[in-house]
């Protein structure tokens, strides 16, 4: 593991606080720390801060305004040469690229980075991440990026820069052509009229089959009848209304398709003259296509906070919530008889209902564990009444578990649902390079061994005492146990919920809380004997049955330190 160098404190010949400012950018945060510390052992040059990709790049070129970028090539999303094209648009500072793509003087990629505006290049040893880099590049860094912002190297004369030829300056409209062509976002200008002016190729590209004519395309013959919001907004500014700030749209293409645009629209003109407006429009369709990717393997909520948070820094917060762990019971035999594509598909279909249900109260699914459902309510967003959206959505899953059994060819499934609430640790956990946004805490571990527990106690729903608490809902109960979790100090109660109630509940229902009183308080004869009473009202009960065996074996050898807990030893 490579530990970031602080940086020597050493005062350069340009003085104190006058160091050459530098942003790194590579995608590999080990390759970040190695330059980091390479380029802070200068001491007139300082590492500003670095960036994983291109697009964090621009905005801290932006924001920080260094006086050099030492940019990777090979990087996810934006590659290097993009981030060179659009630094030269809009920033004047010095652009070195370190990449093992323009180690030979001949690479295309070399020729390149120089045609758009790179100061030098240097080749980075290829391969994974390289620690030859301190070695055999540390010198060659340095040197270059001092050459670079005209710093004396080593040996070296200060020399000033030959007195460069002005070249002609291309007329006004040619200079604004090749910058329009250069744009990714489209751009189109409409006169007051709604006459078509000016338009780049980036809006044929987006607007595709679309006639972007100047001269010959209006806001009528573009934003025909599907499109009609688009124009009505564009004549709005064009008679006087608001500018339209960046906001999302469909745009009806000729062909029948749809495409998810950013649009913005400016007005044009002086104010003595007659208003236009100025289109801008970005293509979003990735945009989109992340979104649905993440809505599939996320909550919806969640997927919005990722994304409206690009700065996706590991962390998170202390928050309050109810979690839902669920798990088919017998997976392992069942999945021997189906068959692998049988499986896949029986559970598709099984998750899918799940979803359904724990969606409608509000719930976020945290994760599927192969067979099992981690569920969060509270979280990303807290609706007051977690607890009874976590305890409706429990009931509903085996309700429509239910339907599910009833399908034909569907092999009929049992569920363990467990329950608990209380403070837990919510954000984005992992690695730089690869992170999940999930909860950590002991309400999560309890929910997760009180699910295990129903198999013992023969329930399909177990909450722990501090989500019966919280419920505001009546909802139909029993107290099974007090249990304390191995490794954990704290006991609690744990509690059955029924889907439905069940029958002549007011006749034994008292009778077994009976029982449970009498066991926790040690006297197992008198908890015997109430259970025994339980059984001949209700034979079918799993639960009176596994206390009343439990009683028996403790009257036969009671425990010296009996606490009325029960030591909880499933996972």
């Amino acid at each position: 593991m490579i530990m970031m160098m602080a940086a020597p404190m050493v005062t350069g010949s340009r003085g104190a606080g006058a160091r050459k400012r530098i942003l790194v950018v590579d995608d590999s945060l080990i390759m970040r720390n190695l330059i980091t510390e390479i380029v802070d052992s200068d001491p007139d040059l300082e590492v500003v801060d670095t960036a994983p990709d291109g697009r964090s790049a621009l905005q801290k070129v932006r924001q920080l305004k260094p006086d050099a970028v030492l940019l990777d090539i090979e990087m996810p999303e934006m590659s290097g040469l993009e981030t060179l094209r659009r630094l030269n648009l809009r920033s004047t500072c010095k652009v070195v690229i370190l990449s093992s793509l323009v180690a030979n003087e001949d690479s295309s990629k070399r020729v390149e980075a120089l045609r758009l505006g790179a100061v030098a290049t240097i080749g980075k040893p290829s391969g994974g991440v390289s620690f030859d880099l301190k070695q055999k590049r540390a010198s060659e860094i340095v040197r270059t990026l001092r050459r670079a912002l005209d710093l004396p190297t080593e040996g070296e004369p200060i020399i000033p820069p030959a007195e460069a030829e002005t070249p002609e300056r291309p007329a006004p409209a040619g200079f604004a052509d090749d910058l329009l062509a250069g744009l990714e976002t489209g751009v189109l200008l409409f006169d007051h009229s709604g006459r078509l002016m000016r338009a780049n190729p980036a809006a044929g590209r987006i607007l595709r089959g679309c006639d972007v004519a100047p001269g010959h395309a209006t806001i009528g013959s573009i934003c025909g009848e599907f499109n009609q919001p688009l124009g009505d907004e564009i004549w709005d500014v064009i008679g006087g209304g608001e500018s339209r700030l960046p906001d999302e749209a469909d745009f009806a293409a000729p062909d029948g398709g749809w495409i998810p645009v950013r649009r913005t629209i400016r007005p044009t003109g002086r104010p003595s003259e007659p208003r236009g407006a100025l289109v801008l429009l970005d293509d979003i369709t990735d945009a989109r296509r992340m979104r649905a990717l993440l809505d599939k393997t996320m909550s919806p909520g969640v997927a919005r906070n990722w994304l409206a948070a690009p700065d996706e820094h590991l962390g998170g917060e202390l928050r309050d919530a109810t979690i839902l762990f669920a798990d088919v019971r017998g997976f392992t035999s069942l999945a021997e008889t189906l068959g692998a594509y049988a499986v896949v598909d029986f559970l598709n279909r099984y998750f899918a209902y799940m979803a359904d249900v724990i969606s409608a109260e509000g719930g976020t699914i945290d994760k599927f564990i192969g067979d099992g459902i981690m569920a969060l309510f509270g979280i990303p967003t807290s609706h007051g009444d977690d607890a009874d959206r976590a305890v409706a959505a429990a009931r509903n899953m085996l309700r429509a578990l239910a339907l599910l059994n009833d399908q034909p060819g569907f092999p009929r499934l049992k569920i363990g649902i467990g329950i608990a609430t209380g403070p837990v640790i919510a954000g984005r956990i992992g690695s730089p390079d690869r992170m999940n946004h999930t909860v950590i805490g002991n309400a999560a571990n309890f929910a997760a061994r009180i699910e295990g527990a129903c198999k013992t106690y023969g329930c399909q729903i177990l909450v722990s005492d501090e989500t019966m608490k919280r419920l505001h809902r009546p909802v139909t109960s029993r107290m099974v146990d007090v249990v304390a979790v191995e490794g954990q100090q704290t006991q609690t109660a744990i509690h059955e919920v029924f889907v439905e109630p069940p029958e002549d509940a007011e006749q034994w229902l008292e009778l077994f809380s009976a029982g449970v009183s009498a066991y926790l308080a040690g006297d197992f004869a008198t908890a015997q004997h109430h259970f025994a009473n339980v059984g001949m009202i209700n034979p079918d009960d799993p639960v009176t049955r596994v206390l009343a065996e439990r009683c028996r074996q403790l009257d036969r050898k009671p425990p010296a330190d009996w606490t009325g807990a029960w030591k909880l030893r499933e996972k």
